[in-house]
């Protein structure tokens, strides 16, 4: 019997499943100058390895990355639209019976090439939090889980200018719209927040990042720091936001930037060109930026910052005064 979890390798075995997110990435990362081509069957077969690979991975489209030694590693494609991809179909007991040949696979292509193949690739239209917290595990043996989806794919190719919103200057897009721009100018936004300075330059706004309930939860600046070119997630709230709204606002910061902090190499790739980019260092960690306006910082969020700051000493959280000059944002720090 066929329960419904198990729809996903069903759909797999009749070929049904679009592959038009994933070949649309692989045609991407060809123009980086990477190489791919399929992983061959004497790999994944018995053959020398005394062992066959699974035929819940081997029915899904597997590649291997070569031109780049820091981007090299296996790809494995998940056909489908994000309805095929969702928990009751990908559930758990099929993520279990992938997940150690994925290893094995990546093990054996180490020792057939010779090579480090530090990356991992997964690639799909949309990953669901059950997906991603089962293959959190490889990041404890791999040195970079690299996860493509259609929603930052899509996000990076349409990232080249800052957003338009005709909204006034009450509604927060217009905050975003105008910090983009300033970012996006030649010279960058430089900002002082209340423990250093920073020129920030623009990548993108609205980035997806975390899976919501329909659909995924978004980042409301993305940039750089020209100086050092760690990334820096920029979360803001608007002038007529209330006091949950902001007090929600270092919570929700905190969890987006652990997301880009994870998701480097991913963001590198699509919104820098990956190896071929120079806009981003992924040796450096991410920084969070915290804007809003008022005269005042919540009283929990110095507490929270040094809270955060014992877990990780390196993490950089600045908090962002912003107030309203004409058709400007100024930004300063709270004082």
């Amino acid at each position: 019997m066929v329960t419904e979890k198990a729809t996903y390798f069903r759909s797999l075995s009749s070929d049904n499943l679009s592959h038009y997110t994933i070949n649309q990435i692989l045609d991407y990362m060809k123009t980086l100058g990477l190489r791919i081509s399929e992983v061959k069957p004497e790999i994944y077969g018995k053959g020398e390895y005394g062992s066959k690979i699974t035929e819940q991975l081997t029915r899904l489209p597997m590649h291997l990355i070569e031109g780049n030694p820091s981007w090299e590693g296996l790809l494995i494609g998940f056909p489908g639209n994000r309805l095929d991809l969702a928990t009751r179909s990908v559930g758990s007991p099929y993520l279990r019976m992938i997940l150690y040949p994925i290893l094995d696979l990546h093990h054996r292509l180490r020792e057939n090439y010779g090579k480090r193949l530090p990356c991992i690739y997964f690639v799909g239209e949309r990953f669901s939090g059950v997906f991603l917290r089962k293959f959190e595990l490889l990041r404890e043996v791999v040195p970079n889980i690299v996860v493509l989806t259609k929603d930052l794919f899509e996000c990076a190719q349409n990232s080249s200018l800052p957003p338009i919103t005709e909204k006034g200057i009450d509604n927060e897009t217009w905050t975003q719209m105008i910090l983009s721009q300033q970012m996006y100018s030649s010279e960058g936004l430089l900002i002082k927040t209340d423990i250093k300075e920073v020129c920030v330059r623009f990548l993108a706004s609205e980035v997806p990042c975390y899976e919501g309930t329909q659909n995924p939860e978004r980042l409301d600046i993305l940039g750089y720091d020209s100086s050092d070119h760690a990334l820096i997630a920029f979360e803001i709230k608007g002038p007529k936001a209330g006091r949950v709204e902001l007090e929600n606002l270092f919570l929700q910061g905190i969890e987006h930037r652990n997301w880009l902090e994870k998701n480097k190499m991913a963001v590198k790739l699509l919104f820098d060109r990956g190896p071929k980019g120079k806009r981003i260092n992924t040796r450096k960690r991410v920084k969070l930026l915290l804007g809003y306006y008022g005269n005042e910082v919540p009283h929990l969020f110095y507490e929270l910052r040094e809270q955060s700051l014992r877990r990780d000493p390196y993490t950089e959280i600045g908090f962002v005064n912003l107030s309203q000059k004409s058709d400007k944002v100024v930004v300063r720090n709270f004082r």
